[in-house]
Parts: structure tokens; sequence; C-alpha cells
């Protein structure tokens, strides 16, 4: 006879005997109660830490992005250059749709009918999936297909070459290289992304019998960006986004490295000088008053005008008058 001994807490700690038929029946509720919760959702956990490189006040971007904005072919480390055009074009599709939330370029965000399981009131950190509210008056962005076609329209793709070749020797941009594209594509900005690593794994981490009823799959990943303003040749912002994403799922599905790079941009884009954060909304108590410390005059105004009504209902009652 199989038995299984484990410490309870129920009116106080003592030791309970669990038999075979009892402990079976046990795990096979949980397995289910953890189905039925892969079913409605997944649980996902992001990490993510943003670094904007210092520029100093006069080279640095002071207001919205405007005009035509290239988005250049990812640099990348050794050994990930099978990810740079997914790289450049998840950048593309996230300044869009931070710029203009109508544009077609946008991000599917319904995770393909999925739910996902916010736990944040539980400290855990990671549902801010939202993009970035960044003015896109004036702005044109311009993935690094449209400026291949720019190039080859022009047969200038070997100035193009060097450019790059220049950067990956010396870190930096020829302002005359820049002038050029200026002068010949009309571009204002040009974007350089840069994937620095990108690694995915799983692990299981509940099973009976071998068979495994829960994965955690993660990606983590360190991407980077540079704009740099064409006409003045400047480089005017730079930042890195570490960002560790995992996700607990029942089925053997591993997470896309786009919805990693799709947040990673994200997250730089909420530190563009551009970005508008969203308004919080106000707290109302059960009397219709606006709480918080930021707002005594309204409330002043407020029960001054609901003490008003008041003494006119009172008014209207004792003279008879509906």
């Amino acid at each position: 006879m199989f038995n299984l001994y484990i410490l309870s807490y129920a009116g106080g700690l003592k030791m309970v005997k669990l038999g075979f038929r009892s402990f079976f029946t046990s795990v096979f509720l949980a397995a289910v109660s953890m189905s039925f919760m892969g079913c409605a959702g997944s649980l996902v956990q992001q990490s993510q830490t943003v670094r904007v490189s210092p520029v100093s006040d006069e080279y640095k971007l002071d207001g919205n992005l405007k005009g035509k904005t290239y988005i250049l072919l990812a640099e990348t480390s050794t050994g990930q250059e099978q990810h740079r055009s997914a790289v450049s074009d998840s950048l593309a599709k996230a300044l869009a749709e931070s710029s203009d939330p109508s544009s077609p370029m946008r991000f599917e965000t319904k995770n393909n009918g999925k739910k996902l399981v916010d736990l944040s009131f539980l400290g855990f950190n990671g549902m801010d999936i939202k993009p970035a509210n960044l003015c896109g008056e004036g702005l044109e962005v311009l993935s690094f297909t449209d400026l291949t076609n720019k190039l080859n329209e022009r047969d200038l793709t070997h100035r193009h070459a060097e450019m790059k070749e220049f950067y990956q020797e010396n870190g930096m941009f020829r302002r005359s290289d820049m002038e050029f594209l200026a002068d010949e594509i009309g571009a204002d900005y040009i974007v350089l992304p840069c994937l620095l690593d990108i690694r995915r794994w799983s692990k299981g981490r509940f099973s009976v019998g071998g068979v495994r009823f829960l994965q955690t799959q993660v990606v983590s990943g360190m991407l980077g960006m540079e704009i740099w303003d064409t006409r003045a040749g400047r480089k005017v912002f730079s930042a890195t986004s570490d960002i560790t994403i995992a996700s607990e799922k029942i089925k053997e599905e591993p997470m896309s490295m786009e919805e990693a790079f799709k947040r990673a941009w994200y997250g730089i884009m909420k530190e563009l000088p551009g970005h508008v954060p969203p308004l919080a909304f106000p707290s109302i108590n059960t009397a219709g008053i606006i709480e918080g410390p930021n707002s005594p005059e309204e409330n002043k105004t407020q029960r001054a005008v609901e003490k008003s009504n008041s003494t006119v209902g009172e008014v209207a009652k004792a003279t008879g008058r509906p």
C-alpha cells in the first residue's frame, strides 16, 4: 500500500496521511485545473530595462520626428544575421503604430484571439504592452523594403553599401552620406536598429508520469536603436532595451521572437521626447467627488454645487412645489 505524508495547516500544523488513490485524484484535479487555465489564456510575465545614451542639448532630438524616416537594415552580432530583416520590419511596424494607430503596418494586438492573464496586482511586471503615443503629424515611416526600392530606382545601392561599410568600421555615418540620402530620396531621418542578443528556450514546470502539463516559454533579448538627422548630420537619439518575456502554456507552442522585438521597441519609443504618457483617470468616490491631492479647488466647487442643489430641494419640499 502506497502512503504519502504531507503537512497540513488546518487548525494547526499536523501530519496527514494521504493514500495512493487520494494522491492520484489530487494530481488529476490539479492537472485539469491547469488545463482550464491554459484554455482560458496564457500567464505572461515581462521584465524590461531601457537605457538611453546621453546626448547634449545641442545635438539631441528636441521634439517629434517629422518628415520621411527610413528604417535601415539591422546591425546584428555574429550568428544573428538571419534576424536582420525581421528586426528592421518590426521596428517599422512599431514606429508606424506608435505614431498612427490606423496605420496599415500596425501590429496585430489581439494575440490571435488568445487571452493574457494579468497578475500585475500580485507584483508581476510586464503587462504594459501598449505602443508609445507619438505625434504622427508630418511623419512618414518607410521600411527597409521601401528604402531598397528607392535606391534601386536610382541605381544607388553601391553608395548605400559604402555608407554601411563605413559605419561597421567606425560606428558612425559620414555627414556627406546622410546629405546624399536627403538630396536623392528625401530622407529627413534614418533609424538604425541593432540586435545585440536574442535567445529562446523552454522548460517543463509540471509533469506526471512523464507527461508535461505546463511549459514555460522564454524569450530574452537585447536591442538597440539609433536615430540620425540626415540634414544636420547628427545622431540625435540612441537607446538599448533588455527584455525577457516568460509565458506559461499548456501546449507545446514556442513564443514568437517578433513579439519580443515589438515590446522592446515600444519600451524604447516611450523614452522619445515626443511620447505623451496616457492620462490617468481620476478616482471618484461614492459621493461623486473627485479624490486626490491635486484637485482641492475642484472638490470645494463640487461640494458647493451639491450643497446648493440640496438646499433648493429642501425649499421645494417645504413649499409643496415639484
